[in-house]
């Protein structure tokens, strides 16, 4: 008997033992995941002011070269509605005015993305004329349209006049997907703009183009790791930054390959009517 009661005890001394060792190593384990939280803190905080002084520095220099590139494209403009020029005069303008139109774009899209990276953007929800709006980013784009020789047609249901949304994102989304809708026409093509009401709080605008189907329309929003060799698209890039604006305002967007041909893009987002 007596020996059996040693037993148990030595049984009973292992086992305290061995929760001992275990409850230290979940000490030691939970002061590793401390210290590592600590560290990830201090690495957040660090990337954060290291975005925010990316931002600012973006911000500065679109300012900076925002401004002598206005003035090189205002200067082209009047240097090509003279009717002087020689042929080889108007095609080096039209080369400069194009090149300074590329280099634009690509600062507001750096500082656009710039931004959106950031964090939540804050709304500006007000009441406007959509069809203002739409009027205005058509317009914006129809220098290109005439150029290439795509009609650029736009209209909206007739319940469909003044709506609540951020005007400013709301205009630089559809200004993104009609550019985009162009830059895939050819020349006698149309791009064809109609906005309606889902039901009382949602938006739907639907372009629709003659351009090339899209083979896979699911990937057509993912950035590729490595630019094409020799081509930069920078309406791709744009309608990437077009549909982060979208989750901003709470929206999304679709692609379908028409049946008649060309692409439809579907946007759709909260847009409250106006309470009257």
């Amino acid at each position: 008997m007596a020996e059996k009661t040693v037993r148990q005890r030595s049984r009973r001394n292992k086992k305290a033992g061995a929760g001992q060792v275990d409850d230290e190593r979940v000490a030691h384990l939970i002061e590793q995941l401390k210290q590592r939280t600590v560290e990830l803190e201090e690495a957040n905080r660090e990337l954060r002011h290291i975005s925010h002084y990316r931002s600012l520095f973006l911000a500065r220099m679109s300012h900076e070269l925002r401004t002598p590139l206005t003035s090189i494209m205002g200067f082209t403009e009047i240097l090509l509605d003279q009717e002087k020029l020689t042929e080889p005069q108007q095609r080096f303008c039209q080369k400069i005015q194009n090149s300074g139109v590329q280099l634009l774009t690509s600062l507001n899209q750096l500082v656009d993305l710039s931004r959106l990276e950031v964090g939540p953007a804050e709304l500006f929800l007000q009441e406007f004329s959509l069809r203002e709006t739409l009027r205005e980013a058509c317009a914006a784009v129809d220098r290109f349209a005439q150029k290439h020789e795509v009609r650029l047609e736009y209209d909206l249901a007739p319940e469909l006049t003044t709506i609540v949304s951020d005007q400013g994102r709301l205009r630089q989304v559809l200004y993104t997907f009609l550019a985009w809708s162009l830059s895939r026409s050819r020349e006698g093509q149309c791009v064809t703009t109609y906005a309606e009401w889902l039901d009382d709080r949602s938006l739907r605008v639907q372009i629709d183009d003659e351009g090339p189907a899209v083979k896979d329309v699911l990937r057509v929003f993912d950035p590729e790791d490595k630019p094409r060799a020799g081509k930069t698209d920078l309406n791709e890039l744009g309608i990437i930054i077009g549909r982060r604006l979208l989750e901003v305002l709470k929206g999304s967007v679709k692609l379908e390959n028409r049946a008649s041909g060309g692409l439809r893009t579907l946007i759709v987002l909260p847009a409250g009517q106006p309470k009257g």
